[in-house]
C-alpha cells in the first residue's frame, strides 16, 4: 500500500497531476512606430516678373496680361485674307523684340472680328490671321512653343458693332501674355493695366480693353 501511494507520488511530480494549466507565455509586443515625418513646406513663389525692355515701344504698349497696340495704331491684312500687308511688319517686329528682351515670355495670339457675315466665316477668318501673326513671329527666330495662337470670331467684342468706329475696334488682333501659375483663358477682354488683386475683388476678368490691335475685315 505505501509503495503504491509512492508510486503516484513519484509519477505526479513528474507530469504533474493538477487541474491548473501550465503558464503561458506573453505574446512579444509591437515595436512602437516612429511618427512620419512632415514634408518640409514648400517655398513661396517667386512673383512672375513683369516683361521688361531697353526702350519704350513706339507701337505696342505692355500690360500686365496683354501686349495692345497704341492707339491708331493697326495690323493690316488683305481684306478678306489671312495675308499680313507689308505695313504691319513694324508693329510685329516689336512684339518679337520684346519676346527677345524676355526669354521666359511666352504669348498666345488672339484674333477677333467684328459681327459682319457668318459666325463660323469669322471664325474661321480670325484663326487663319491669327496663325498668320504667330508665323511671322516664328520667322523672326522665336521659338515655335513660345507662341500658340487661336481665333475668337466676333464672340468677344469690346465695342457695340453699330458704328463704324465699334467695328474697327472688334477687328483686331491681341497679344495674351501667358503665365505658369494662372491660366489664362482664350478670348476674353482684359482690362488695362489690370492686376491680379483687382481681377480676384471684382470676381470677373472681363473688362473694356481699347488700343488693341485692329486687323482691316
Amino acid at each position: 500500500m505505501r509503495s503504491t501511494h509512492v508510486l503516484a507520488v513519484t509519477v505526479c511530480s513528474i507530469l504533474g497531476c493538477g487541474s491548473q494549466p501550465a503558464p503561458v507565455a506573453p505574446a512579444p509586443q509591437p515595436e512602437p512606430v516612429a511618427a512620419p515625418t512632415p514634408p518640409p513646406p514648400e517655398p513661396e513663389p517667386e512673383p512672375e516678373a513683369e516683361p521688361v525692355v531697353a526702350a519704350e515701344p513706339k507701337t505696342i504698349e505692355i500690360q500686365r496680361d496683354v501686349i495692345r497696340l497704341k492707339p491708331g495704331i493697326k495690323i493690316l491684312f488683305q481684306t478678306n485674307s489671312a495675308q499680313l500687308l507689308a505695313e504691319s511688319n513694324v508693329i510685329l517686329d516689336e512684339v518679337a523684340s520684346v519676346m527677345e528682351q524676355n526669354a521666359k515670355l511666352r504669348i498666345r495670339v488672339e484674333g477677333h472680328t467684328d459681327n459682319v457675315g457668318k459666325p463660323e466665316y469669322n471664325k474661321d477668318l480670325s484663326t487663319k490671321r491669327a496663325a498668320s501673326v504667330r508665323t511671322y513671329l516664328v520667322g523672326k527666330g522665336l521659338a515655335e512653343d513660345r507662341l500658340e495662337s487661336t481665333g475668337c470670331g466676333q464672340e468677344v467684342p469690346v465695342a457695340e458693332n453699330k458704328t463704324e468706329d465699334g467695328k474697327q475696334q472688334n477687328r483686331r488682333v491681341e497679344f495674351v501674355i501667358l503665365r505658369k501659375r494662372r491660366v489664362a483663358e482664350p478670348c476674353q477682354v482684359y482690362k488695362p493695366r489690370e492686376r491680379r488683386r483687382d481681377r480676384t475683388e471684382s470676381g470677373s476678368g472681363s473688362g473694356s480693353g481699347s488700343g488693341s490691335a485692329t486687323p482691316t475685315p
